[in-house]
C-alpha cells in the first residue's frame, strides 16, 4: 500500500535541488510566483512545507501522487509528515533555506493531520482558503499534466529558490553601535509593546536579553505542545536547570506569580523570574515583601521585572559584556529570536529599520 520514498535518495535530490537553485541558472517563473504568494501575512506558515515535500517525493518517483497526505490513502501515495519530518526539515536547517515554520514537524499540523488526501480537506479558515487552493491546483496541475521527475525537480528548484531568498533576507545583521544603552533600552521598550504580534516580540526580547549573559538559553515556541519545564524561557548551565522567566504581556497576580515559582522550584529551578509589560497590570512590587515570602516558602530566589526596560536594565547592568558589545550583539539577537518564534515579516523589517545594515 502506498509508496515509500527512500531516506537516502531523497537527500540527495533534494541537496541536489538546493544546489540548483542557490545557483539561480533557470527557475520557472510560475512555480516562482506560487512560493511567493505562500509568504504573505495571511497565508499559513506550514503550507511552504507541505509543497516542497509534495515536489521533493514527485521528484523521487514520478508515480507519486502529489496531493497525497497519507501513505495508506492509496497505491500511489506517500506520507507527507514522514518526507517532511525526516528529510525536508533537517535539510532546511543544514542548508539555510526558510520553510515558514520553524518547527521540527510543520505537517503535524492543520489541515494535513486529519486528512490523507487533499481532495478531502474540507475544514480550513477563511484566510487559509485561498493559499491551500494554490496548492491543490498546483499539485493537481503536476499528477494531470504527467510531471516527470525532472519536471518535478525544477519546480523544486523554483520554489526552493524562494525559500533562500527569504533566509538570505533574514540573515541580516541589525548593529546597534550609533547608539547609546539607554537608547536602545527605550527604543526596544517602545518597539515591542506596539504594533503586532507583541507577546511573541515579549518573549524574543527576554530570551535576547539573557543572551547577553547566558551561554545556553532555550525559548520555546508559543502554545508548544511539547513543552516540559515551566516558564517560556529557560537558562540552562550544563544542561541542568538555572533560571525560568515567565513572559506575560496580561496582568499577573498574587497567586499567578505563587504557582510559577511554586512549579519553578519542583523542576529544579533555584532561579524563577516574572518579566510582565502591560498597562492592566497591578503592580506586584509593592506588595509587602511578597518575593521574599515566595523564596523562603520555595526556596528559590524570586525577581520581577514589570516592563521591558526594567529588565533589560539589570540585564545590562550585570552583563559580562562590555557596551559595544552588547550594542552590536543585541539588535541581532532580538531579530533572530523573534525569526525563531515566528513573528510577522512586518515586524521583523520594522525591527530592521530601526538598526540598520552597517555600509
Amino acid at each position: 500500500m502506498g509508496i515509500t520514498i527512500k531516506k537516502s535518495e531523497a537527500l540527495q535530490v533534494l541537496r541536489k535541488a538546493y544546489d540548483a537553485a542557490a545557483s539561480g541558472d533557470y527557475l520557472l517563473e510560475e512555480w516562482t510566483s506560487l512560493a511567493t504568494s505562500l509568504r504573505e501575512e495571511d497565508a499559513p506558515k506550514t503550507y511552504t512545507a507541505a509543497l516542497v515535500t509534495a515536489l521533493l517525493a514527485r521528484a523521487c518517483d514520478e508515480k507519486v501522487d502529489p496531493r497525497s497526505i497519507k501513505e495508506k490513502y492509496g497505491d500511489r501515495a506517500f506520507s507527507l509528515r514522514t518526507l517532511c519530518h525526516g528529510v525536508v526539515v533537517p535539510v532546511s536547517v543544514e542548508l539555510g533555506f526558510d520553510l515558514g515554520a520553524t518547527g521540527r514537524e510543520p505537517i503535524n499540523n492543520q489541515p494535513f493531520f486529519r486528512y490523507d488526501h487533499y481532495s478531502e480537506i474540507a475544514r480550513v479558515t477563511t484566510k487559509a482558503r485561498p493559499y491551500l487552493n494554490r496548492v491543490d491546483s498546483a499539485l493537481a496541475r503536476v499528477d494531470e499534466e504527467g510531471f516527470s521527475t525532472e519536471d518535478s525537480f525544477q519546480a523544486l528548484v523554483a520554489v526552493l529558490a524562494v525559500c533562500i531568498a527569504i533566509a538570505n533576507k533574514k540573515r541580516r545583521t541589525s548593529v546597534g553601535s550609533a547608539i547609546v544603552e539607554a537608547s536602545l533600552i527605550a527604543e526596544t521598550q517602545n518597539f515591542v509593546v506596539t504594533g503586532y504580534d507583541i507577546p511573541r516580540k515579549l518573549q524574543a526580547c527576554v530570551a535576547a536579553g539573557l543572551d547577553m549573559a547566558y551561554g545556553e538559553v532555550v525559548s520555546r515556541r508559543i502554545n508548544d505542545p511539547s513543552r516540559d519545564l515551566p516558564g517560556d524561557v529557560q537558562v540552562l548551565l550544563d544542561g541542568s536547570p538555572l533560571l525560568t522567566v515567565e513572559v506575560r504581556g496580561k496582568s499577573v497576580s498574587g497567586a499567578e506569580l505563587e504557582q510559577f515559582v511554586s512549579s519553578a522550584a519542583a523542576a529544579g529551578f533555584s532561579r524563577a523570574a516574572l518579566m510582565v509589560d502591560t498597562s492592566t497590570h497591578v503592580s506586584l512590587l509593592s506588595a509587602d515583601d511578597l518575593a521574599t515570602e515566595l523564596e523562603r516558602k520555595y526556596e528559590c530566589i524570586v525577581k520581577v521585572n514589570e516592563s521591558v526596560s526594567s529588565f533589560l536594565r539589570d540585564i545590562f547592568v550585570w552583563s559580562a559584556r562590555d557596551t559595544h558589545s552588547i550594542l552590536s550583539a543585541f539588535p541581532e539577537a532580538v531579530y533572530r529570536r523573534m525569526i525563531e518564534i515566528e513573528v510577522r515579516d512586518t515586524e521583523l523589517d520594522r525591527w530592521g529599520q530601526l538598526f540598520p545594515e552597517e555600509a
